[in-house]
């Protein structure tokens, strides 16, 4: 018989989330939309059209492009999974309604390190989500989501971070 190892090491940041959950700890601000035909991930950073309504994951917020959100609550949406019903999917299907944070603070997953205070960058063809230092530009194929840092749960890597978008 063996024995088992003492406990060595604490750690320091507990795990805290799903990507596209809304930490509760101040006002948010949400709307319903419908996605374009091809869907988009949850989590993910979308623009809209202010003719139709319609989001689009990515986007070049200008004439006739607006501000869409976050795609959030991932356990809102029905999964279909992929080779098996009960595969976990972050991925919404086309022409569904999904939920779009546009004030307040989620979960998300960003490519990159990411510091307390960081800008947010989205990549304007996925959506998919980096960040820059305060007073940086935005990098090449990105465009900045106005009013947007990290709020807590830095990484010095690819990871997940706390985002917290205000008006």
């Amino acid at each position: 018989m063996t024995t088992g190892a003492f406990q060595s090491a604490v750690n320091v940041t507990l795990g805290f989330g799903v990507i596209g959950e809304l930490i509760v700890d101040g006002p948010q601000r949400a709307e319903p939309l419908i996605l374009d035909s091809t869907g988009g991930t949850i989590g993910n950073f979308f623009t809209k059209s202010n003719s139709t309504g319609v989001a689009t994951q990515g986007g070049t917020i200008g004439a006739g492009i607006v501000l869409a959100g976050f795609l959030v609550n991932p356990k809102e949406f029905a999964s279909f999974g992929g080779t098996s019903p009960l595969d976990p999917t972050l991925t919404l299907a086309g022409n569904k309604q999904g939920v779009f944070l546009t004030m307040g603070t989620v979960v998300v997953s960003v490519t990159g390190a990411a510091n307390i205070g960081d800008l947010v960058q989205y990549n304007t063809t996925t959506g998919a989500l980096s960040c820059v230092a305060p007073g940086a530009s935005a990098t090449g194929g990105n465009a900045l989501i106005p009013n947007c840092v990290v709020y807590r749960y830095p990484t010095s890597a690819t990871g997940l971070i706390a985002v917290r978008i205000t008006n």
